[in-house]
């Protein structure tokens, strides 16, 4: 492969390159790693970093939650078949900005940290015949730390499979307080103050115009703040990329590969069980939604990008009662610094 081959490829990977907070179950969040190095925005690629480049950026996810409203929502509370399925909340929005960074250690190993911090608008709990405003409550969530290691590519490099690992620490702010100065439950706190592992794989393909990628990701969420258990998460996602001009960012041998915009089209599935307490189970908790989320690239310049998603429910099955998401828009900005540019 010729310099100039090369120098393409080390930008287009490192343009492209994307952590992202995944919003799951009604308005509980959950932390997703698309240590993505082409074309999609939530999907995770099989494409790792070259040796010694550094990205940096921001992600910022925002979910729109259907509306309910204070007299719903203890109507919903007074009427459930028990105290345990009378406890029930709900919020108007999620808000989910990230910082993160990353370097490729070698041709097939990746490392970065990510620092998320969260906020809900209007939240709402209800129980024992009452209606508790608790506020926005903001604050910085678990940082994160995660690994990405390609165990496989072609040599023509059309296909990359990685094996993927993360941990989110116990980190971040649980002692946030509603409008009455109690303390809100642990599963609406910014952090849930768990050590939360996850392993997964994720895999790319080329072809030509076209791109196809895929990852698979589980996370094991353990007990944390107040005796607290979020639930296991399982995130599954798909996306296809296609270029409008030249090829799609994924065919990184190619040196004609100078598409600036570049459409793509994901399915992002997340599962999540149920929420324990002291080992107790939450029965409004827990289920499946699935995202058909649309997007665009935008690669404006040698060492940025820009993109955004529109993601809507196309699934939504879950336990008991929860405010399940209207619309979710995930954007993204990336800078990175080539230290082969010079060369």
């Amino acid at each position: 492969m010729s310099q100039t081959k090369k120098h393409i490829v080390r930008w287009f990977l490192a343009t492209t390159f994307t952590v992202y907070s995944n919003v799951v179950l009604a308005d509980h969040g959950s932390i997703g790693f698309g240590i993505g190095t082409a074309s999609p925005i939530i999907t995770q690629t099989g494409i790792t970093l070259p040796k010694g480049m550094i990205a940096t950026g921001v992600i910022t996810q925002f979910t729109q939650f259907n509306d309910v409203s204070a007299s719903k929502l203890l109507a919903i509370s007074n009427s459930a078949v028990d105290d345990v399925h009378g406890d029930a909340h709900s919020t108007k929005s999620l808000t989910v900005p990230s910082i993160f960074a990353a370097i490729g250690v070698t041709e097939d190993l990746t490392l970065g940290i990510r620092l998320p911090y969260v906020r809900r608008d209007g939240l709402l709990s209800a129980e024992e015949g009452k209606v508790t405003d608790q506020g926005n409550p903001d604050g910085f969530g678990g940082v994160s730390v995660f690994g990405q290691y390609r165990i496989f590519h072609s040599e023509d490099d059309l296909n990359h499979l990685s094996l993927v690992i993360a941990l989110k620490t116990a980190s971040g702010v649980t002692r946030q307080r509603d409008m009455a100065g109690e303390l809100i439950e642990v599963h609406s706190q910014p952090s849930s103050s768990s050590w939360n592992p996850s392993v997964g794989f994720s895999f790319t393909r080329a072809m030509g115009k076209f791109s196809f990628d895929s990852s698979v990701l589980y996370t094991v969420a353990t007990s944390g703040a107040r005796h607290t258990d979020l639930g296991d998460l399982f995130d599954y996602n798909f996306a296809f990329s296609y270029a409008f001009v030249g090829e799609a960012r994924d065919a990184l041998f190619s040196s004609s590969n100078k598409s600036q915009w570049t459409g793509i089209l994901e399915l992002n599935g997340t599962w999540q069980d149920h929420l324990k307490t002291h080992g107790m189970t939450d029965p409004n908790s827990g289920g499946n939604i699935v995202y058909i989320s649309p997007g665009i690239r935008y690669s404006g310049g040698r060492n940025w990008n820009t993109a955004l998603s529109i993601g809507t429910p196309i699934i939504k099955a879950t336990s008991g009662f929860q405010t399940d998401p209207d619309y979710r828009i995930t954007f993204r900005f990336v800078m990175v610094l080539d230290p082969f540019e010079a060369s």
